[in-house]
């Protein structure tokens, strides 16, 4: 461990532990305190019951990261007492870990909310190595490729993440136990970082794969319109390609292109139903509960993709304009936004 690690690790451990010891004990007086509110709010506005809803799956957050650091704790020190299997199956049981911490995060948001999961081409997702680029709309989306991707059909994944993501414990500890690599945005050299994406491509297995959220952030209509607008004044010819596509942000495709040369199949995810979960506030205001949450799987095969690097950018954003299609597809039958 680093000392920047060590660093952040010592201020995010404690955090989470005070905030589940605190959750824990307060537990009956807030769902109590929760259940007047949603009572009073559901009179008034018809709307379904969210407060007692968002505590519960705090909880359950809270816990599974508490899980996640106790379980690693535990590893390490068997690693210390020189067991050599424990230092052996680090990889495996983290592998292990990440697959038990989505489980119970992505149960406890189905079964609170009752949310829906609906997936189809899932056929297109094995055999790898494959590069599997997903959409990112919401604050929970991003537990879909490990739930369906990796538990359901096999292929362990690399994950290309931005740094930030480092200040969640069970994704800095877990995240750091596999081959993923944590993009530093504000990196000096770029090239730099593309290369270190590259490298995850090394030694790929058939059960494996990498996967890019091409976005680089999760949409919002501000963001969408910012990155048209700088769209329009780089690559009028870009930009015709993503018009009207604004279920999807404009591809970044630094990541993407660095991992082409590899040879790889790529799969495109399309999702929708949870997009009015992009933050708490809007989870609070539009309470979106029993939604059905669908998923689309398409694999493009490597002899498809172009070898020039400028046509593969144009081939990159007519393939995300076809994920916004898909994702208008997907929509037919879901209510809200």
């Amino acid at each position: 461990m680093n000392s920047e690690a060590f660093r952040r690790r010592l201020v995010t451990i404690p955090t989470i532990f005070i905030m589940w010891l605190l959750l824990s004990l307060l537990m009956m007086p807030l769902l109590l305190a929760a259940a007047a509110v949603d009572v009073t709010r559901s009179l008034l506005t018809g709307k379904p019951w969210m407060a007692v809803r968002l505590i519960v799956i705090g909880w359950v957050y809270l816990t599974s990261q508490v899980g996640v650091i106790a379980i690693a704790a535990i590893q390490w020190l068997a690693s210390l007492l020189f067991l050599r299997k424990a230092a052996e199956k680090r990889t495996e049981w983290a592998y292990t870990l990440q697959t038990w911490w989505v489980r119970s995060i992505i149960g406890a948001i189905r079964g609170v909310m009752g949310f829906r999961f609906e997936a189809t081409g899932e056929d297109d997702i094995a055999p790898g190595p494959v590069i599997v680029l997903f959409r990112h709309a919401s604050i929970v989306d991003n537990l879909l490729p490990h739930a369906f991707v990796s538990d359901r059909n096999g292929i362990r994944l690399r994950w290309v993440l931005k740094k930030e993501l480092l200040s969640d414990p069970a994704l800095d500890i877990g995240g750091n136990r596999m081959p993923n690599y944590f993009v530093d945005r504000k990196a000096v050299s770029s090239e730099i970082e593309r290369a270190n994406i590259a490298a995850l491509a090394d030694g790929l297995a058939e059960n494996e794969g990498i996967l890019l959220f091409p976005e680089g952030t999760r949409f919002s209509r501000k963001k969408w319109e910012y990155r048209m607008s700088q769209l329009a004044e780089s690559d009028p010819e870009l930009h015709a390609t993503m018009e009207g596509h604004d279920h999807v942000l404009p591809p970044r495709p630094g990541g993407v292109l660095s991992l082409l040369d590899k040879g790889m199949d790529v799969v495109f995810v399309a999702h929708t139903g949870l997009e009015s979960m992009r933050d708490i506030k809007e989870i609070w205001t539009i309470a979106p509960v029993g939604r059905a949450v669908r998923l689309s799987f398409r694999r493009v095969p490597a002899a498809a993709i172009p070898a020039d690097q400028a046509d593969r950018v144009r081939w990159l954003y007519e393939e995300w304009a076809r994920v916004d299609d898909n994702i208008m597809a997907l929509r037919e039958g879901i209510e809200g936004p």
